[in-house]
């Protein structure tokens, strides 16, 4: 969404407060709601460009833009009612026709991975385009670099970031790496990960490191200077951001399978794991850990291809907006 935001030099703004604070829910998104057209009311943009979820705030926007007739853009980082994050059957019956009315009324809809664009069009999307999001290879330029000094030279480093996102799976990686040369870095609020730091210390995997939230100087580092990134995960859908940061660095990532990877990836890339058993994981980090050199060549002809791709697909937005 910034990423967008940047390359079409347009006017940003965020209305966001008690993030991840579930109960807040029922009282926030009326009042960011009320706030978001206020807002587009008073500087009246021509083109609106904004992101789902919520679902809330596409609606408020789509509103507006039949107001005053004016194009709608409505960029999906995921769609609540089918992403598996939202497990509440209810909950998804009563978001599913609220978000299939913002689908099929926005005059595009913008995703980052190829599943959600297919998704988009099962719901009836007239025009729905895929923009993969990117990283600067430069990104890592102010880096903060110290961090590392908390890891052994003599091992190998596979970083997992971790958000607390439920499907989430740093556990299974943790059980299939416990025994390996390598140092497991596992990165994110430990609130979150309480019960991996708990299954950790069970297994005896002295090898894993749990850091905490991380400045961003210190994450960026953390990324350009690993052996390995690594995504377990058992969400169905879309490309992790991370998986663009791993490849900006340079640095391979094992990653599960889904479509989107796939399509990005390549069906056959030695990268993605075919399913979640920990035996299976094991070997993919066995692979990768014996052919590194290979892994990271593959890495940077990857990151390539993106940004051929991605510029493709924005020459495919700026000649709808235009």
């Amino acid at each position: 969404m910034h990423d967008i935001r940047l390359i079409v030099n347009a006017e940003g703004w965020n209305c966001s407060f008690f993030y991840k604070i579930r109960p807040a829910s029922l009282f926030k998104y009326p009042i960011q709601a009320i706030k978001t057209f206020v807002k587009l009311v008073k500087t009246r943009p021509h083109v609106v460009i904004v992101q789902n979820p919520p679902i809330f705030a596409a609606l408020t926007c789509l509103i507006y833009s039949r107001l005053y007739q004016v194009k709608i853009v409505v960029d999906h980082h995921s769609i609540w009612s089918i992403g598996g994050a939202i497990k509440d059957p209810i909950v998804r019956a009563f978001l599913y026709p609220v978000e299939r009315f913002c689908v099929r009324n926005a005059d595009l809809n913008t995703t980052y991975a190829d599943d959600w664009e297919y998704e988009l069009a099962k719901m009836g999307a007239r025009n729905a385009l895929t923009i993969y999001d990117f990283v600067d290879e430069k990104w890592s330029k102010n880096a903060d670099f110290s961090v590392m000094k908390k890891f052994s030279k003599d091992n190998k480093i596979v970083v997992m970031p971790c958000g607390g996102h439920i499907l989430e799976r740093p556990d299974l990686l943790i059980e299939a790496c416990k025994d390996l040369s390598a140092t497991i870095v596992i990165t994110g609020e430990k609130k979150y990960l309480q019960k991996h730091m708990m299954r950790a210390k069970k297994l005896g995997a002295e090898n894993v490191a749990f850091t905490g939230f991380l400045p961003d100087p210190q994450y960026r580092a953390l990324i350009a200077s690993c052996d390995f990134a690594a995504n377990i995960t058992e969400q169905p859908y879309g490309i992790p951001h991370m998986l663009v940061e791993a490849l900006a660095s340079k640095r391979p990532i094992i990653i599960d399978r889904n479509p989107a990877v796939e399509k990005l990836l390549g069906k056959d890339c030695p990268f993605i794991i075919p399913d979640d058993k920990v035996n299976t994981i094991r070997k993919a980090f066995l692979t990768a850990l014996e052919n590194q050199k290979e892994y990271e060549k593959l890495a940077i002809e990857l990151y390539k291809n993106l940004k051929k791709r991605r510029k493709k697909q924005f020459e495919k937005l700026f000649k709808f907006i235009s």
